[in-house]
């Protein structure tokens, strides 16, 4: 082989091994140009996942029925349910129970109206006292409850009325009592802390003053009079 020819193999050699090594070069660079260039499916998943989860939440499907439910039943419900009785929205009167009492009692019946402009209910015994001195002084002992009378909850419509039946002993049936005459009754509706004046009237109410004497007995609240 001449010099000449040698020298031309390796101009050629070089020549092409800087061709593969720039073919190579190239080929790195297009690939890294393509991955950076095109989206990573992570990216792609974080960045449709929210959407997706605004449309379907459940807790987004839920808050609109219970937003727009919110004043519906519930306020209804509370509109049909009638309140206790207060002291405030009633007005007392006392008349004779028809058929009287037993001997040496005599039977009274406390009415109660209802002067509110809505139903309220009474469910049970009143508190019964009588008072007297004209200055609402507490005669005696207070009424004992008669058990054995219904006491089922009673609705009473705004201007009807309620009684309860109260059975009063004559002091007679206790000697020496100390008896008076009294101006009426302090009465507390069921349930309640607040009492109203019922005024005796024209009846000749005698209480005992002693407060070891049990002369009043009530009897749980009944509809109508």
């Amino acid at each position: 082989m001449t010099k000449q020819t040698k020298v031309t193999w390796r101009t050629a050699a070089l020549s092409g091994a800087a061709g593969i090594a720039a073919l190579v070069a190239l080929t790195g660079c297009a690939g890294t140009t393509a991955a950076e260039a095109g989206p990573s499916p992570t990216s792609t998943v974080n960045q449709t996942l929210p959407a997706e989860a605004t449309a379907t939440s459940p807790s987004s499907a839920t808050a609109a029925p219970t937003s727009a439910g919110g004043g519906g039943p519930s306020t209804g419900g509370g509109t049909l349910r009638s309140s206790a009785c207060t002291a405030t929205q009633l007005q007392g009167s006392v008349t004779a129970a028809s058929g009287g009492g037993a001997a040496g009692h005599q039977g009274y019946d406390l009415v109660f109206r209802n002067t509110g402009t809505s139903p309220c209910t009474l469910q049970g015994w009143p508190g019964v006292s009588f008072v007297g001195k004209g200055n609402g002084t507490q005669l005696g002992a207070a009424a004992t409850l008669d058990r054995s009378s219904e006491y089922g909850t009673v609705t009473i419509a705004d201007g009807s009325i309620a009684h309860a039946t109260l059975v009063v002993a004559q002091p007679q049936n206790y000697g020496d009592c100390g008896a008076t005459t009294a101006d009426g009754f302090r009465v507390y509706p069921p349930g309640s802390k607040q009492s109203l004046f019922i005024d005796a009237g024209q009846l000749q109410l005698s209480a005992c003053t002693s407060a070891s004497v049990q002369q009043l007995e009530v009897q749980a609240v009944q509809p109508g009079s």
